[in-house]
């Protein structure tokens, strides 16, 4: 369907009407894509961009967001270390745990634990409701992993947190050849990677949070979407590459992403 014509004057094609139009059917507003990646940074959607992920956008540049002011504000970064990413996924899994919160989710958890592979940087997030449950969600992770990979867990990095210092959980690292690297006491920027994973997560929740105008008891609910969207986000320590992309070696879409609490509408069949 032609829209509009135009005459080319110098460099540029000038059209004679319809230039609305124009601007409606080529290029989608990046403040829309910037809620539905979940607050990603500019400096984020624009590698995305240059991977041929967001194709409707032609401008990068959106409008400053109140919702990544207020739920970004944060402490002195840690310093960088440069290091470079494990060769074999598993080799090592960064894990720390958050919480408790102020207000249980719907589900009456306080907490939340993440594992990161430290070759792909994908993360798992896990809800719990007390700190002892940590080692169960443990067991289930590995046991998912290890499955879809064929690959074995080599070491486990984390605080020296107690949940971590159980007597089952060492047994049970022991037992399947896991080393437990333990980081120094009160320094929490040797667990870099899981401590900064989870303030990114914290913080991207917070802001899906703020935009949605949801109450405080949907943290987990926004929590476990900011997960999905930075596992299909560009990564500094991969080279911006996407973690989801490394740990599965398949490309990933995100023409179906939606903002994080739009209205959406459920059919509900007739089952009588």
């Amino acid at each position: 369907m032609t829209i509009a014509r135009g005459r080319k004057s110098g460099t540029l094609y000038k059209t004679e009407r319809a230039c609305h139009l124009i601007a409606v059917a080529m290029n989608e507003n990046p403040n829309i894509w910037h809620r539905r990646l979940g607050h990603m940074s500019e400096k984020g959607m624009t590698i995305i961009h240059s991977k041929g992920k967001l194709p409707s956008l032609w401008s990068i540049e959106f409008d400053m967001c109140k919702d990544c002011i207020l739920g970004k504000q944060k402490r002195v970064s840690f310093q960088r270390s440069g290091r470079i990413p494990k060769k074999e996924r598993l080799e090592l899994v960064h894990s720390d745990v958050w919480g408790p919160t102020t207000v249980s989710s719907i589900g009456g958890k306080r907490y939340f634990v993440t594992f990161i592979d430290d070759h792909s940087r994908k993360v798992w997030t896990y809800f719990l409701k007390n700190k002892s449950e940590v080692f169960e969600a443990f067991k289930i992770w590995k046991a998912m992993v290890e499955n879809e990979t064929g690959l074995k867990i080599k070491k486990l990095r984390s605080d020296n947190g107690g949940e971590y210092e159980d007597t089952r959980f060492k047994k049970f690292c022991y037992e399947h050849g896991i080393i437990m690297e333990r980081t120094v006491p009160s320094t929490p920027q040797h667990n870099g990677v899981a401590e900064r994973r989870n303030r990114t997560l914290t913080e991207r929740a917070r802001n899906l949070r703020l935009q949605s105008g949801l109450p405080k008891q949907f943290w987990a609910e926004a929590v476990n979407t900011a997960t999905y969207l930075i596992n299909r986000g560009s990564s500094v320590p991969l080279e911006h590459k996407i973690p989801e992309e490394v740990w599965s070696g398949k490309e990933i879409k995100l023409s179906h992403l939606k903002i994080f609490g739009c209205v959406t509408y459920v059919h509900i069949s007739d089952q009588g």
